[in-house]
């Protein structure tokens, strides 16, 4: 025969295990949020609800921000955009390579017009493919840093080590690969400011190159199209003209595709190719001494 408890137990049993039950909850919640001394912490918590993404060697795709010089002098500027010359000289740049196959293929169209250009060059890239920056070197191209692994330095100075990773690291190598060091960086995405270009500039001797013409050619418009914006300009971006500072990809066969009609129009305008320092020096350059000639349309 069974025994029946006091009704009093039974309340007293129910209210202790809800009273348990409460504790638990409060003590291990189901959507913890990151301790703020845990690697992952940021400004505003984070749940674990929220994804987060895995970091990689590559950032992840962001605009271009709108070039951004930092006011001075002629020669003494920490970044340029567009140099004021006065002749028709203009500096081609290509970044984020060198690329096994593509970089090749233009480094041949190039010499096979006599022209020179500036190449900003990923550590990560120089490590794989060290045989073309020497050739690029050796070809008369001039080098410039473009960090190890295409991060928006903005956002790498916050992080212990950051910049010296991604900025001397970089050179160091360039340097070990050519036996130069460069003179020049092109921070990703263009990602820089004035108190930052300044610091690049005291900390690592290099001077912060921007650019004046962008044909956005990372997003694969095709070869006709990246030929006209780099000639006749698109939306904010100015087509050519003396002083510019044209952005380009190595790494996209539409971009190498539309290199030889691009070179051949620009030639036929009268144009002439510098590298980055050389376009800088010009500006430099005393007014009696200064080139005076003028782009002009061949017959």
């Amino acid at each position: 025969m069974s025994r029946r408890l006091p009704a009093f137990t039974l309340t007293a049993i129910v209210t202790f295990l809800l009273v348990q039950s409460l504790s638990a909850q409060t003590a291990a919640p189901t959507n913890p949020v990151i301790q703020t001394n845990s690697p992952l912490a940021t400004s505003n918590p984070v749940t674990a609800a929220t994804p987060v993404i895995p970091t990689t060697n590559a950032a992840p795709p962001m605009g271009m921000q709108k070039p951004q010089d930092v006011p001075g002098k002629p020669g003494e500027r920490s970044s340029y955009s567009s140099v004021h010359v006065d002749g028709p000289y203009i500096a081609m740049t290509f970044d984020d390579g060198p690329h096994g196959t593509l970089t090749p293929k233009l480094l041949d169209i190039l010499k096979e017009r006599h022209i020179h250009v500036t190449f900003f060059v990923l550590g990560q890239c120089v490590k794989e493919h060290p045989e073309i920056l020497q050739r690029e070197i050796a070809e008369g191209h001039e080098i410039g840093n473009h960090t190890w692994d295409h991060l928006p330095l903005t956002k790498v100075v916050s992080k212990e080590g950051g910049l010296t990773h991604e900025i001397a690291d970089t050179s160091a190598l360039i340097k070990q690969v050519s036996g130069k060091s460069p003179v020049i960086l092109r921070p990703p995405y263009g990602a820089t400011n004035p108190r930052l270009s300044r610091a690049i500039e005291n900390e690592y001797g290099m001077k912060v190159i921007l650019w004046s013409v962008d044909p956005d050619d990372w997003k694969d418009p095709g070869a006709t199209v990246v030929e006209s914006r780099i000639l006749n300009g698109w939306k904010e971006s100015g087509g050519a003209k003396p002083g510019a500072i044209i952005l380009s990809h190595d790494i996209h066969k539409g971009t190498v595709e539309a290199m030889p009609a691009t070179l051949d129009a620009l030639l036929a305008k009268g144009y002439k190719f510098v590298t980055v320092s050389e376009l800088i020096a010009l500006e430099k350059a005393q007014p009696d001494k200064a080139p005076t000639a003028t782009p002009t349309a061949k017959p």
